[in-house]
C-alpha cells in the first residue's frame, strides 16, 4: 500500500494494463506517469524517479480481518475470493514476504515461513519479528523493540510469547493479549507479498531466506 501524495499533488492511480517482469504497472491520471507496483517508483513520464511513501498493510482473508476489526469496512467482496485464496495457497512455493530497509532488500519464502512461522531477525541493527499464519495466509513483519527494550519471541504451546515478560501475543495483529504487556502493540513494518521471481528481478541483490 502506498500514500498517493507526491510533492504538492494528490495522485489518482489506476491499472495501466501493462505488466513489467510479472509485476503490475500503474499510471496516474494527473501526469500520465507510469509507476512500478513493487518499487512504488515512477519509471516513465513527468514524475520519473519520484517514489510513493510505503504504508504498512496486511494481506489476509476477510474472516480473519473482520474477527479482529468487527467495525471495519470492505471495498468489495467477490465470489472469486475463496478461489483466489486457494490459488495463492497452491502457489505458496513461489511467494515471498519482502521489505526494503535503508535501501537493503530482504525477503522470506512462504514455504520456509510455513515451516518456521515465527522468526526473530535483524534488519541491519533493527530487531524485527517475522510471523506467518497459514490458516489465514497472513505474513507480517513487526519491530520487536518496545518501550526501549528488544523482545525475543518463541512459541509456547503454539502461542507467540515473548521471553522477557512472558506475555502472549496475537501474531496476526501484533497485539499482546495476556501478561504484563497486555494491550501493547508491535509497530508493523511496510512489507509486501510478491512472487519470488518478480522480487528478485526488481531487487537483484536481495537476501532471500
Amino acid at each position: 500500500m502506498y500514500a498517493r501524495q507526491v510533492d504538492d499533488k494528490t495522485l489518482t492511480l489506476f491499472v495501466s494494463g501493462y505488466m513489467s517482469e510479472e509485476s503490475l504497472v500503474m499510471q496516474d491520471q494527473e501526469t500520465k506517469s507510469y509507476w512500478s507496483q513493487i518499487l512504488g517508483e515512477a519509471k516513465a513520464g513527468p514524475l520519473k524517479g519520484k517514489k510513493l511513501e510505503v504504508i504498512p498493510a496486511v494481506l489476509t482473508d476477510w474472516r480473519n480481518w473482520s474477527q479482529r476489526h468487527p467495525e471495519g469496512t470492505v471495498v468489495m467482496l467477490s465470489r472469486i475470493t475463496e478461489g483466489f485464496r486457494r490459488e495463492l495457497l497452491s502457489s505458496r512455493l513461489g511467494l515471498v514476504l519482502g521489505i526494503v530497509v535503508n535501501n537493503k532488500a530482504t525477503a522470506w519464502r512462504f514455504d520456509i515461513l510455513a515451516k518456521t512461522p515465527m522468526r526473530n531477525e535483524l534488519l541491519g541493527d533493527k530487531p524485527v519479528l517475522v510471523v506467518f499464519d497459514e490458516k489465514s495466509f497472513t505474513a507480517r513483519i513487526y519491530e520487536r523493540e518496545l518501550d526501549g527494550r528488544a523482545l525475543r519471541f518463541h512459541l509456547v504451546d503454539n502461542q507467540l510469547t515473548d521471553r522477557e515478560t512472558r506475555s502472549t501475543w496475537d501474531a496476526v495483529a501484533g497485539l499482546a493479549v495476556a501478561g504484563p504487556l497486555k494491550g501493547k502493540r508491535l509497530p508493523p513494518l511496510p512489507a509486501m507479498v510478491s512472487s519470488a521471481s518478480a522480487w528478485k528481478t526488481f531487487h537483484p541483490n536481495s537476501t532471500v531466506y
